[in-house]
């Protein structure tokens, strides 16, 4: 993926201690074993998919996800938009600046009045852009560039991804499992049961900023960084007390929950607190505190990090 945020410090990059390169290794090793299954159809207008995975316990967890195809076709349009739709805005835009001149021209106008009622036809065109985008799971970044919201895409699909976060919190309650285990089993199931592929930026015919929203991105078993980041965030968000942040660096995303972190976790100081970090992206099977090298080189620097909080309202 290709996001280039604004320039941010987010402040010192941390570490609990000096054994999580170790502990990287001896992970790497232990997932060799791990096991993954995927499974996508669609049947009397249904499309469904399951899941299954090692969690970092490794125990084996089920996870599945279904919606009725229309409900499917429709979600996805609620994403992204087309160039017609940017067309229609701007033609609505010259047909208010071709009558403000032809009313001008009938009440004989000055030239003042004329550029004040084409000023604000100009802010109220850039309003409907800003409006419609926002509404797609789109936000400014800067002048006319737009990106992907991924904090607002979670928190749009938090209920969504109800069913979820209740089948992990099942197996939790069957297996005994803290909250720190079921933190870890959504990570599994995003890192290690979804494929990770790049998402075109158009999909369907439509311009998607890089990213399958979350109900999608079950349904297509693949997404890419800030795929998976957004459908992790919006099922930890289920879950009372979650308190969760999106880091935003150069070609990649990922994301930060709030608690002490344990030997060997690497996390993050934001605002005062401590933030453990997450790889959703996967294949690469990390736990929570554990990232890749070149995630910890871009973090090191402080450098066009840019810390998205994550919000259930």
């Amino acid at each position: 993926m290709d996001r280039r945020p604004d320039r941010f410090r987010a402040g010192m990059l941390l570490r609990a201690d000096n054994n999580s390169e170790s502990r990287l290794a001896a992970q790497r090793s232990k997932a060799s074993g791990v096991q993954t299954y995927q499974h996508i159809d669609q049947k009397g207008g249904v499309i469904a998919a399951e899941y299954k995975f090692t969690n970092f316990n490794n125990d084996t967890l089920r996870v599945t996800y279904s919606l009725p195809a229309a409900e499917l076709a429709a979600y996805r349009r609620s994403y992204g938009y087309t160039d017609a739709d940017m067309e229609g805005l701007k033609q609505l835009q010259e047909k208010a600046l071709a009558e403000a001149l032809q009313n001008a021209i009938k009440n004989r106008l000055t030239q003042k009045d004329l550029d004040k009622q084409s000023e604000a036809i100009i802010r109220e065109y850039h309003l409907s852009r800003e409006k419609l985008l926002k509404s797609r799971g789109f936000v400014r970044v800067r002048d006319n560039v737009y990106s992907a919201d991924i904090p607002e895409i979670a928190r749009r699909n938090i209920v969504r991804m109800r069913p979820v976060s209740q089948q992990l919190g099942g197996s939790a309650s069957r297996l005994d499992y803290g909250s720190d285990e079921v933190i870890s089993a959504a990570l599994s199931l995003v890192q290690t049961a979804m494929h990770y592929e790049n998402v075109p930026d158009i999909v369907d015919g439509r311009r998607s900023g890089g990213v399958y929203p979350p109900a999608d991105a079950l349904l297509r078993g693949k997404g890419d960084c800030d795929t998976k980041t957004a459908l992790l965030a919006s099922i930890l968000l289920n879950w009372n007390r979650m308190n969760l942040i999106g880091l935003n660096v150069p070609n990649h995303y990922l994301m930060g929950i709030l608690r002490n972190p344990a030997k060997g976790d690497v996390y993050i100081d934001y605002n005062g607190l401590r933030y453990v970090l997450l790889e959703p992206a996967g294949p690469a099977w990390l736990s929570p505190g554990m990232v890749g090298s070149d995630t910890k080189s871009i973090l090191k620097t402080g450098m066009n990090i840019k810390i998205e909080p994550f919000t259930v309202n």
